[in-house]
């Protein structure tokens, strides 16, 4: 009889029919700072119990020493900000790599269960080396109805990226935090020796909580991929169900973009963007609102005489929608394939592609307003686009538009005092967006052959008291955005 020499591999042990498979030795690291959340934690600790594909070693990380039935509790913060305590996985894992076939990280309020194990075992087997199978977090209301909270604000599916692997298509989703990650022991041992996995605690982009969870995915050599024809296994609950009223998107919008990348893969069609919608600020600071409410600021800048609108850069539809409800002409360029599909389904006419293919897809026609949500800053040429839509405006027709206010010297310093310094120069090309203030406008305008009407100083209602007390001394160098309002011109002297 031959003895097997070495650690069994993932493929051994998950060979033959479920009753012989082993049971992966699994290392489950799971953060719980505090005791608010213990009633999350012990759910996950059942729940992780009672999966059968895996032999559970359990280690909760905590602040404080807490009685935890069914798990270890390792007591310590990596650094004196208590935000670090998710990155003390980091260290377990690296020290156990060799002993443990799975590693489970979770944050103790995302439910992790045997649905979610096998698919991710199932799947993992038919991608790339460099490539692991990732999850989205959901959240549900009262009656039931399920949202999904990974998908927000500039958040979104990269159309191009879908693949197809072992008969599964797979895509990637800008947001690489879900609460959660699963590694196999050779997937850790890449992380670990790309270099960026045994990194102190950090924050720049994400905070330091989320940043603790997606390193893996986004700094260690691995690309995260949803799997899309199967996206109900690698859906995760967030239990404590407190962001889906100001985050996130109804289970029947995902469902939605899920066919349409699927269909874009089968069919064929245009996968690219028409900008970039993230910018380079810290916190994701600046980058396009997707997912947008009717902007009652903006949409209220458009003549009462105006009967017909070109919306370029489009998300979901939200102000579209609002538009063709009262009684206007809309025609939408959405940002992407995905987003043309839900533009589509809220029935608002669209013409999709480059800048340049989509404008010649309206044959000439004339509009009487011109709308740019929060897209001229992240645009690489903004003159030429200013020109560009100049051109399908009708007589005495205008461009409105909102921009944010990404001069504010105030959030600049405020990065600097934090040590986060990606994005601060604020020029296109290193930070993914422009600097912008009253000036800069008008010189986009008046190059784009536009004349400034009206450029309008707004603060967000969220804005801080010493921010409003501030704008009505300095007016617009601390506003959040600005409101601009243009017109044709005749002439370009």
């Amino acid at each position: 009889m031959q003895r097997h020499s070495g650690p069994i591999t993932m493929a051994q042990r998950t060979n033959g029919n479920q009753a012989a498979r082993t049971p992966l030795e699994t290392l489950i690291a799971i953060a719980s700072y505090g005791t608010s959340q213990d009633r999350y934690l012990a759910k996950l600790i059942t729940e992780f119990g009672k999966v059968a594909r895996i032999r559970p070693r359990v280690v909760v990380l905590s602040n404080v020493q807490k009685a935890v039935g069914g798990a270890e509790v390792a007591v310590g913060l990596p650094s004196r900000n208590p935000y670090s305590l998710p990155f003390a996985h980091r260290k377990l894992f690296a020290e156990h790599a060799g002993d443990h076939d799975l590693f489970i990280y979770s944050e103790d309020d995302t439910l992790i269960g045997a649905r979610q194990i096998e698919a991710f075992l199932e799947v993992q087997e038919r991608l790339e080396e460099d490539e692991i199978a990732g999850f989205i977090r959901s959240e549900q209301d009262r009656a039931g109805r399920r949202f999904i909270t990974s998908i927000h604000h500039h958040f979104r599916w990269r159309p191009e990226s879908v693949i197809e692997r072992g008969g599964e298509l797979f895509a990637s989703l800008t947001n690489e935090h879900s609460g959660c990650f699963m590694a196999t022991r050779k997937q850790l041992e890449r992380a670990i020796a790309s270099g960026g996995f045994l990194v102190p605690p950090h924050s720049e982009r994400y905070g330091m909580l989320e940043t603790a969870a997606s390193d893996i995915y986004t700094q260690c050599g691995l690309r995260r991929l949803i799997c899309l024809s199967r996206i109900e296994d690698f859906i995760v609950p967030h239990l404590p169900n407190k962001y889906f009223t100001r985050m996130g998107i109804p289970i029947e919008e995902l469902e939605l973009q899920a066919r349409t990348l699927r269909e874009l893969y089968t069919n064929g069609g245009w996968t690219g963007k028409l900008f970039e919608p993230e910018s380079g600020a810290p916190d994701f600071r600046w980058s396009k609102d997707l997912y947008e409410q009717p902007d009652e600021q903006l949409l209220g800048a458009i003549p009462s005489t105006a009967k017909s609108v070109l919306s370029v850069g489009c998300g979901w539809g939200g102000n579209e929608a609002w538009l063709s409800r009262n009684g206007l002409k809309v025609c939408a360029v959405p940002l992407d394939a995905v987003f043309e599909a839900a533009l589509r389904k809220r029935g608002i006419r669209t013409v999709a592609g480059p800048l340049d293919e989509a404008l010649e897809g309206l044959g000439g026609e004339r509009f009487d307003a011109v709308l740019l949500a929060d897209v001229l800053h992240l645009v690489e040429e903004p003159v030429e686009w200013l020109r560009r839509l100049r051109d399908v405006l009708g007589p005495g027709g205008g461009l409105i538009a909102s921009v944010p206010n990404t001069g504010d010297f105030s959030l600049k310093v405020r990065d600097w005092r934090e040590g986060r310094t990606r994005g601060l120069a604020g020029e296109r090309n290193g930070a993914g967006h422009h600097q912008v203030d009253v000036r800069r406008l008008r010189n986009w305008c008046r190059k784009a052959g536009l004349r400034a009407i009206g450029i309008t100083p707004l603060l967000d209602g969220s804005e801080r008291p010493w921010r409003r007390w501030g704008a009505a001394l300095m007016g617009a160098r601390l506003a959040s955005r600005f409101i601009l309002t243009a017109s044709r011109r005749e002439s370009n002297g």
